[in-house]
């Protein structure tokens, strides 16, 4: 038995060949990705075309000057063929004439949807039709990984934000503390409780924050994927159960959640479930690419994920600073109680919509609104003009022809009270109100109390 020759360090193995020639040996190639079944082509030629439907829009909304985009494409197609289909397939009873108005939940974003569904259906379709020898699609479904990626975690960086920063559940105002709990919505309920704890809000802002993050990574991707399934679960539980207009908005992100998690079920069932070894996957991209090229998507990597983080930080503290409870309070900010309503006989009552009734505590809140509680419970909500200079305060209650519009001077005749001077019904009027300490509120003065002798449930 001849001896095995060792090879020569640093050359290539060879080949001798007939005649005496060598040649090196070819590497072995690699084993082409497995087929997939007829049913998970199917699947992620629908799930391809309807994210890239939907998700189109959530991402121009994301990038700079993507919003033009985004605003095009309403304005010219969607606001124009949502309502055509509402009226001449559908035939709904009304015109779909409400577009964006702060819900998500009208009926141009179901029919929308039905929309977006059906053109999904017809490019799986015809996709299936011209496509049909494929066995498998690799480099396409790590592409659409990445998007959806990407959409989720811009996504879980702006509503976390809003959170961690207290923007989008502010502290019970004035207004919401004079207001009895039976006239709360259960979104308004909701906002309430969620606004009343800064640090529940940011437990719960970091914890999209810390999902969106991870997913930015492919090594910590299916991580943030379990993290935003738990954190959207809860939401979209909220969401459908205090009547929020977020539905077909949250529903998606957890989709694009668990759409994430779908190529790992097996391995996280074997993990978490039945107790056995699982394989590691593949983390580079089925892409070949450079080096250079490679230091080139890091870096524009980092300028996106960079960027992304920036503008959702820099837009929530403009917001608070503006909107928020940062935001500079109206001069006569805080709530009052009619003390009294001086006039000949009888008082005048104030105006209410549905009939007159006295007032009864009136408060100044951000964003120049007033609301006013009346002795028969009823809340009114007006928008306010006021002129600090002028000491003038005009109130109006809706708009068109029929709104009512109030207009008193004022005068702050010491720290607790307020007179307010006007003409109600051509009669004049004078409304002494008195300044309310919030902390008499048991919401605001109870607190946190690290020990509890016996519960307190009021």
């Amino acid at each position: 038995m001849t001896p095995a020759v060792p090879q020569p360090v640093g050359l290539e193995p060879t080949a001798v060949h007939a005649g005496g020639e060598s040649a090196p040996l070819e590497p072995p190639q690699p084993a082409p990705p497995p087929a997939w079944s007829l049913a998970s082509r199917l699947a992620f030629r629908f799930a391809c075309a309807y994210v890239c439907l939907y998700g189109f829009s959530l991402l121009m909304e994301s990038l700079p000057s993507g919003d033009l985009v985004s605003r095009f494409l309403n304005d010219q197609v969607w606001h124009v063929v949502v309502p055509w289909l509402g009226k001449h397939v559908l035939r709904l009873g009304a015109d779909i004439t409400t577009f964006q108005n702060g819900s998500g939940d009208t009926t141009y974003n179901y029919v929308q949807l039905l929309l977006y569904l059906t053109l999904a259906g017809a490019v799986t379709a015809a996709w299936s039709v011209w496509d049909w020898r494929r066995p498998q699609y690799v480099k396409a479904h790590d592409v659409l990984r990445t998007l959806v990626r990407y959409v989720l975690a811009a996504a879980m960086l702006s509503y976390g934000m809003a959170k961690v920063i207290k923007l989008q559940f502010p502290a019970p105002s004035p207004g919401r503390l004079m207001e009895p709990l039976g006239e709360l919505s259960p979104m308004g309920l909701l906002w309430t409780f969620m606004g009343y704890s800064t640090g529940y809000n940011l437990f719960t802002g970091s914890a999209e924050v810390l999902g969106g993050l991870l997913l930015f990574s492919r090594r910590t991707t299916t991580l943030g994927a379990l993290v935003v399934v738990g954190v959207m679960s809860n939401v979209v539980a909220l969401n459908f159960f205090y009547d929020v207009p977020v539905k077909i908005y949250s529903s998606h992100l957890l989709l694009f959640a668990v759409l994430l998690l779908l190529p790992d079920l097996r391995r996280l069932a074997d993990v978490l479930v039945l107790n056995r070894a699982t394989r590691a996957v593949a983390l580079a991209p089925p892409f070949v690419f450079s080096a250079r090229e490679t230091w080139g998507l890091r870096g524009l990597k980092l300028l996106v994920v960079g960027w992304l983080v920036w503008t959702n930080v820099g837009e929530a503290l403009d917001f608070r600073t503006q909107y928020g409870e940062a935001a500079p309070k109206p001069p006569l900010y805080g709530l009052y109680e009619v003390e009294s309503v001086p006039s000949e006989g009888q008082a005048p009552a104030l105006m209410l919509r549905e009939g007159p009734l006295p007032w009864r505590y009136v408060a100044v809140v951000l964003r120049n609104r007033v609301w006013v509680r009346t002795v028969g419970d009823a809340m009114l909500r007006f928008t306010a003009e006021m002129d600090p200079q002028a000491q003038s305060l005009v109130l109006r209650d809706g708009s068109g022809p029929t709104a009512t519009s109030l207009s008193f001077h004022y005068t702050v005749m010491d720290a607790e009270h307020l007179l307010m001077v006007g003409t109600v019904r051509d009669t004049p009027i004078a409304v002494r109100l008195r300044k309310v300490d919030e902390s008499r509120f048991l919401l605001v003065s109870r607190g946190f109390n690290w020990i509890q002798e016996t519960p307190f449930n009021r």
